[in-house]
Formats: structure tokens, sequence, C-alpha cells
């Protein structure tokens, strides 16, 4: 940026929302004295912020940093001899360091947004007070601490933004009700999410009942108790955004607008989910919200239908109604009237009936039902999507994938039977494949192997046969980390197309809400929550599979869970499957598999689940590392495999009485038959070679005669005796 040194006029530069990389050009810009106004957001500079960077820059009135990568402390003295200074936007950094109470000098400030640093100390300090002039504050996702208490800003008049939420920090609170005050603004956005507002009581902050103007409100995830206040809808006929997920609030959602006057043509998001909120959804919501983008009311106890009216939202793009009980058919209208609907989430309610076409909606883009009632078959459409129906009670055969599109493919517990379509084989994006728990037969092809981005595959609990392909290897099987986006649509200041986000969040879901079964152990297990994130799974258990166990598996080095149980293989156990180091859980159980353990299984550091109980392996089960913690119930079934008490000589918990006389009767038995066999073995040929010495030797053989004779008389004298006389 060289360019700078023959502008020391300059009075404004403007280079936001470029693509400018590099170390931030301190020095350069440190030369324009006469600078007004500087903002260079949204670029890729990165470096530090100095106090001698802009000790020139005392006719600075706007100063906007924000999204960039400044690191290192915040130059808060440098900022505080900016006397003139109206704007300053540094979000979206990671400055560290303290506010000074020097700040109280900048009376001038207009702005002061500080969101997403870490920043700590305390935020109540009286330099709040005396920054009167204040239209924005900003200052959530840092690490301050204490209690901040809403009645510094009283006399802000002016005050139109105010985002305290999501603090990195035990102790940070907002409080509202510490002592009686009025508010003197009139807020445009409010967020105080995730603040433990009103800990103490948990009440809706009372001075909202004066406020008229708000266009976003955010109380998420504070636990706030009481009815739903629906007059805040009422009193803010401008509301754009309503937040008010993860709180307690009870009672029925109820709309009681005047269907010939009072409409909400503004509020375009609406988020009351995670609460106890029941009853049903007010039949007329589409009509009294006809321009909503996103509707969450999941995680609730609402029941009954879910409204038709919903049809009416052309503007919808994602619809959340999970985990509540909600029953009856989904209508039609709903599909194919939300013009633009991409995401529709409905799992684990009590809907029946069979899913309808969606062929007049072709952004739908993501469908999830799981633990429903339906019933059924589906069509072609619904491979194209990321589609989760695991848990219900559809019929007939996977219909062939049309698309590439497809991400994740859940159709597990259901009762589709035939053959895996060929075409799921040829979805590139294709990360999760969960079929199981269905009547799925056919030969596993070896197809499979093109799904090279697979994350999870699940397709156990079916009757699939053949091998097990060895080209498995070339599937990833590892895990690709989401960075979901963490600001809440609609505020102007985060430069997020509330569009794009929307559908952001809704992608989201995939690893942050769903759950997924896997059989990793000899039962089913859930995984739930961002667990998707952190695990690999390859499940082919409880189908009729033959041959041997590929070692290719072994190349496999991200497998988080490995479950082959319940099939018909033989064969060795690979030792190449020591190179599976990231394992957890290993079942190879109730199969026909022999030889021996591989002692190089010890190096798995990682495997806390491992399980070879009934098959033919022999030889003794490995006793180092985590093996030390492995006992009967991971090998019986194998009569020719030994183990003692040193494979749990570092469990959890000491061995009780009546489990340690299991332990030693099992290897008593084991040491009892040893001993028998060898007995046996070892009289027979000695007798053998005795008979055999005697008939070849005359001389020795009247010998063993002539020494039985005698033994005879000493012994048995007497009774010979009178015997022969």
């Amino acid at each position: 940026m060289e360019f700078f040194s023959g502008l020391s006029s300059l009075n404004n530069l403007n280079l936001a929302n470029n693509i400018l990389g590099g170390l931030f050009p301190s020095k350069e810009i440190s030369h324009l004295q006469n600078l007004v106004m500087l903002d260079l957001s949204f670029n890729y500079l990165y470096g530090g912020l100095t106090t001698q960077a802009l000790a020139n820059l005392s006719k600075l009135q706007v100063l906007k940093l924000g999204q960039l990568s400044l690191s290192g402390s915040l130059p808060i003295q440098g900022l505080c001899k900016m006397k003139q200074l109206e704007v300053l936007d540094l979000h979206r950094n990671a400055f560290d360091g303290t506010l000074d109470a020097c700040v109280a000098n900048l009376t001038s400030l207009r702005v002061l947004d500080l969101f997403g640093n870490s920043l700590t100390g305390n935020v109540f300090e009286p330099w709040i007070s005396s920054l009167a002039l204040l239209e924005t504050l900003s200052l959530g996702m840092n690490s301050f601490e204490g209690i901040f208490s809403l009645n510094m800003l009283a006399n802000h008049s002016k005050l139109k933004v105010l985002e305290l939420d999501e603090m990195d920090s035990e102790t940070f609170q907002v409080q509202t009700e510490t002592s009686p005050w009025i508010a003197s603004f009139q807020l445009e956005q409010l967020d105080i999410s995730s603040c433990k507002v009103n800990s103490h009581t948990k009440t809706l902050p009372s001075f909202l009942s004066s406020q008229t103007s708000l266009e976003i409100i955010a109380l998420l995830d504070n636990d706030l108790v009481g009815s739903f206040p629906i007059w805040l809808l009422l009193n803010n006929t401008k509301l754009e955004g309503v937040y008010f997920g993860g709180n307690c609030f009870t009672g029925s959602f109820e709309l009681p607008f005047d269907l010939n006057y009072h409409h909400m043509d503004q509020l375009e998001f609406l988020d009351i989910s995670d609460n106890k909120i029941q009853g049903e959804l007010p039949r007329n919501i589409g009509v009294v919200f006809p321009n909503l983008i996103l509707l969450d009311v999941s995680n609730n106890k609402f029941g009954g239908h879910i409204p038709e009216s919903i049809g009416e939202m052309e503007n919808l793009t994602t619809l959340y109604l999970g985990n509540n009980r909600f029953s009856g058919n989904l209508h039609e209208h709903i599909l194919n009237g939300c013009l633009s609907l991409s995401s529709l989430i409905m799992d684990n309610n009590q809907l029946n009936g069979t899913l309808p076409s969606f062929t007049g909606n072709p952004k739908l883009v993501l469908l999830f039902a799981s633990r429903n009632n339906f019933q059924g078959s589906i069509t072609r459409e619904f491979c194209r999507l990321f589609i989760n129906l695991q848990g219900n009670s559809i019929t007939g055969k996977i219909p062939e994938a049309s698309t590439n599109m497809s991400v994740l493919m859940d159709l597990s517990d259901n009762k589709f039977t035939g053959s895996i379509p060929e075409s799921i084989y040829n979805l590139p994006n294709l990360r999760y494949l969960l079929l199981a728990g269905n009547d799925l037969q056919g030969q596993l092809s070896s197809q499979i192997c093109q799904l090279k981005n697979l994350q999870a595959l699940d397709l156990s609990r079916n009757n699939l046969s053949g091998f097990i392909p060895s080209c498995l290897n070339k599937i990833r099987f590892s895990e690709e980390i989401y960075d979901p986006p963490s600001r809440i649509p609609g505020f102007s200041s985060r430069g997020v197309d509330i569009i794009e986000k929307t559908l952001m969040l809704a992608l989201m879901l995939l690893f942050m809400e769903q759950k997924v079964q896997f059989t990793i152990k000899a039962s089913s297990r859930e995984y739930e929550g961002d667990i998707l994130e952190d695990i690999s799974v390859l499940d082919l258990s409880s189908n009729q599979l033959t041959g041997k166990i590929p070692y290719q598996i072994g190349d496999l080095h991200d497998l988080f869970a490995l479950n082959l149980s319940n099939n018909n293989l033989s064969g060795s156990i690979p030792k190449s499957f020591k190179k599976l180091q990231s394992i957890e859980s290993l079942d190879l159980s109730n199969n026909k598999l022999s030889g021996q353990i591989p002692l190089e299984l010890q190096d798995l550091h990682s495997l806390a689940i491992f399980n070879v109980s009934y098959n033919n392996l022999s030889g003794r089960a490995p006793d180092q590392g985590q093996f030390g913690t492995f006992g009967d119930s991971n090998y019986k079934g194998n009569p020719y495999l030994s183990w003692g008490i040193s494979n749990r000589r570092i469990a959890a918990s000491p061995l009780s009485p009546i489990q340690l006389d299991e332990v030693n009767h099992h290897d008593s038995a084991v040491d009892s038959t040893s001993f028998y066999w060898s007995f046996v073995a070892t009289f027979v040929t000695v007798l053998l070679a005795m008979l055999t010495i005697l008939w070849i030797n005359p001389h020795w053989r009247g010998a063993w005669f002539y020494f039985i004779e005698g033994v005879l008389l000493k012994c048995f004298g007497g009774l010979l005796g009178d015997a022969f006389y």
C-alpha cells in the first residue's frame, strides 16, 4: 500500500468489502493526518493495531476495522485520544485486554462495536454512563465479567442497538430489575441472549413493556419463565425478528389479531423453540405472519394438526416443527404452497399418513421427518434431498437417486425391501448413508467404494450377503468440521445476507440437532448433537456376509467405530487393524473367526469397546494397554481362547467376590482340561511302547512276566496258595 504516501491530504478512505490482504498498514496510515473517516472492514488484513499507528489520527471521526484478523492488545490509550471519534467499529477481530476508564473521554461516540473479540474485565464502569450519545453499543461475544445493570443506560435516550450476548464468562449477567428506573430510549435491536438475564427471578425485563419500536429482539437461552409474552408482538408492529428460544415460557401461543386489520407483514424470523409452550398452533398463523422466512417452534409441547395456513407463507425457507406432539397428516399445501421452502424439520412427532409429493417445490433441499408414523412409499424426488426418515413405517423399494445433491440419506428402521439402488453409489457428495433396520437383500456391491466422501455407512440389520468389498479403504471415513454461523440474522451490523444466513442455519442441523443411531456394540447406540462432527462409522453388522475381513480396512485411520458382528465371516482378525488409531469401538462378535487375536492391537490406545465373543478364536487374549480392561463378556464363546484376571487388572472398579470366583473357576476349568488330556496321551504312549518292546524282545518278555509273577506272589501270596492248593 505504498500509494498512501502521496495522500497526506486525504479525508475519507473507504476500501471495505474487498480482498485486501497482508499485514495491516499501520505505518502508512499514520501519515494520513487529515483522515476523518477510515473504513477497511471485511478484508483479509492481519497483525496488530498499535497506539503509534493511531497517534497522528487526531481528526478521525469514523474508524471501521471490522471483520479483519487483527490481534494483540486493544490500543485503548491511543483510541482514547481521538476526542472527535463518533464511530468505533472493531467487531470480529481477536483483540484482547481490557477497556480503560479513559473511554469516558469519547463523549462524541455514537457507535461502539467491539463484538466478537477476546476482551476481558468489567463492563459496568462509570464510563458507560458518560457516553450519553451512544446509538449502538455492541459488546457481545467477549469475555467480560460481572453484572451489567441496564439502569446504567437509563439516560441514553438515543440508544437504538444494544448487544451483550454470548459472553465467554461464567460470571457475566445482565440485570434489568436491580433498582427502579425508566428507560428513556426506544430500542430497535436488542440482543441479550445467553446472559443469565435476571438470574434470581428469571423474569422478563419489565422495561420491554414500554418499548414500541423494536425491530429485532433476541432473548435466547436465558431460562426465563412465565407466560409467552404475546403482548410484545402486539406492541411492536415493526418487528422483523423475534428470538425467544431456550427459555421456559409456558401457556399457549395465541394470536389475538383481527384478520381484517392486524397482519404482521414485517416479521421475517420467529423462533420460540425450546420452551414449554403447549396447545395448538393458531390456524391463522400463515395469514398473520405472511412474510416469515424462518419459523421455529421445535422442542415444545404443541399438539394437534400442523396448520394448513402455513402454506400461505410464500417466503418461508425454513420450518422447524420437531420434538412436539403434532399428529395427523402433513398437508400437501404446506410443501407446495411455501414456494421458497428449502428446509423442513418435523422429527419426533406423531404424524401419520403418507408423505405428500413436493413436485411443485423444486427449492426443497432438506427434509427431516424421523420418528413419526409415516407409511406408504416414497418417490424418486425424495432421494435428491438431505433426508432423514429414520424410524417410520415406510415400505416398498428405495427409489433410484436422480441427482448428486444429497449429503445425508437416513432411511433406517423402516420397512424397505429389495436391493440398494446402484444409482446411490453415484452420489459424490454423500457423507451419511444410513439404511439400517430394513429388509434389504442382495450382495454388497463393490460400487459402494465410489462414495469416497462417506463419513458414516450403516447397513446393519438387513439381509445383505456376499463378501465385504476390499476397496472400502478408498472411502474417506473422516470427519469434516462444519463451522456454523454464530450471529442472529437480522442485525444490520453483521454483514450477512438474511436468506443465506437462514439456509446456513438449516444446514447446521445436520451437525447440531440430529439424532443418529449406530449399532456399535451388541445393541443400538444413539448419538445426538454435535457428535456427528467427531465420529466416523462403518457398521455392517447383523447381515449374512461371508468370507474374510479385508485387511484393507486397516487403512481407515480415522474410523471411530467398526461393527462387523452377527455375520458369517471367517478367517483371522487382520493385523492391519493396528493402524486404526482413532478406533474406539470394535465389534467382531458372533462370526466364525479363527486364529489368535493379534498382539499388535494392544497399540490401539483409544479402544474402549472390544467384542470378539462367539467365534473360534484360540490362544491367549492380549492383556496390555486397553486390553487390560476387557474381561469375560468380551471373549466368551471361544472354546480355544484363554484369558485371565490380568485382562482386567486396571478395570474402573474392583472385582466382586462372585466375579473373582467366576474368573478362578474359568481358569481352573481350562487347567483341568489340559491336565486330563495330557495324562491320557502320556498313558497311551507309554503302554504302546511297552507292548512293542515285549513283542520284539523275548528276553525282556520273559523278565517282564517273571516280575509280574513276583509282584502277585508278594501281594496276594496267601490267596493264591489257597486257590491252588
